[in-house]
């Protein structure tokens, strides 16, 4: 398979300052500020943040899946292995789709087709990498193989997505995703349209399979309950910049110093053990892309703010690893 390449010395993934703009009528909205991370082998990162954090446009810019006539990558590295998917052109990227880097959409009702089967859906992707000539047969039944692994009776790859649940349909994309056995993956919010019991089998689910094919991936969730399952390292992001990146261990230490963004985020997730707590949201909303602040992007919402924050970048502090774009991080329970 293309995406099983092993070499123990280069990233899986490696992105380099990636920028990302749409052009709109309007202007240009600055969807990914320069942002950088790298996932290892096996390795799970997750990408958190707000609506409009663009976490999504940073997958997308990765497949290069960016509206053609607005979006635009324009600086920047994507290494894949070492090689920069920002120099491969549109046939190239159509067989590294799949086969090298994967990505399960946000919304199961809207990624399958509804007028093909799904183990029709499941055999396209199988046929598009097909490079070994591998006989028709085959590819059906390793159409059979995928349904099992995924939780579904093969005898239903002949039914259409309107004949699944929610909860199936999100299996089904997670079958042709992993239909090529990719060595990244990509997930973008998998469990948003599920309800809380549908979401906790998918979870276990993809993480079942990502120890059995050995796939790095990029987990893109609002949930850090989520990523506390199930990430080894975390990237949040706000304005279209990584505010902090680090082990997951790290980010989830409250007595760790941390962005005050992120401390936000804590402060908004319910406390189970003690009912009294009150939540504390983060007041305001997150700017806008086509008009960001100077300075510090979270500045106009951070209860620490100085005026240095409102017209300088933030400093980075980077310790073991844990980088923190901010000069006056926090402590997880702090204010």
């Amino acid at each position: 398979m293309a995406g099983s390449v092993n070499d123990e010395h280069t990233p899986v993934l490696d992105v380099r300052n990636l920028e990302s703009v749409y052009h709109t009528d309007d202007g240009t909205v600055y969807a990914v500020n320069g942002i950088s991370f790298t996932i290892e082998e096996k390795e799970t990162i997750g990408l958190v943040g707000e609506t409009g954090a663009g976490k999504t446009t940073t997958a997308l810019s990765i497949l290069r899946l960016l509206p053609e006539r607005t979006g635009r990558v324009v600086g920047g590295q994507i290494l894949y292995r070492g090689d920069d998917l920002l120099k491969k052109d549109a046939d190239e990227m159509r067989m590294i789709r799949g086969a090298c880097v994967s990505m399960i959409f946000q919304d199961p009702m809207t990624a399958l087709n509804p007028t093909i089967s799904a183990g029709d859906q499941i055999l396209e992707s199988l046929e598009i990498h097909n490079a070994d000539g591998r006989p028709r047969e085959a590819l059906d039944a390793r159409v059979d193989e995928l349904l099992s692994l995924v939780g579904i009776s093969p005898g239903r790859k002949h039914e259409y997505p309107h004949q699944f649940s929610g909860g199936m349909k999100q299996r089904i994309v997670i079958a042709i995703a992993l239909a090529c056995e990719p060595l990244l993956l990509i997930a973008d919010e998998p469990t948003t349209a599920l309800d809380v019991t549908i979401q906790a089998q998918v979870l276990v689910l993809m993480e079942e399979l990502k120890e059995k094919l050995g796939t790095s991936m990029i987990m893109i969730t609002h949930d850090l309950g989520v990523v506390a399952k199930t990430c080894d390292k975390v990237a949040v992001m706000y304005a279209g910049e990584i505010v902090e990146y680090g082990d997951a261990a790290v980010i989830f230490d409250q007595k760790r110093p941390h962005h005050p963004y992120t401390v936000g985020l804590f402060r908004a997730i319910p406390n189970m053990r003690d009912s009294s707590r009150r939540l504390r949201p983060i007041e305001g909303l997150m700017p806008d892309p086509a008009n960001l602040p100077s300075g510090c992007k979270f500045h106009p919402r951070c209860w620490n703010v100085t005026d240095e924050c409102r017209v300088n970048r933030p400093a980075v502090r980077d310790t073991d690893g844990h980088r923190i774009f901010c000069g006056r991080a926090l402590d997880g329970d702090a204010g």
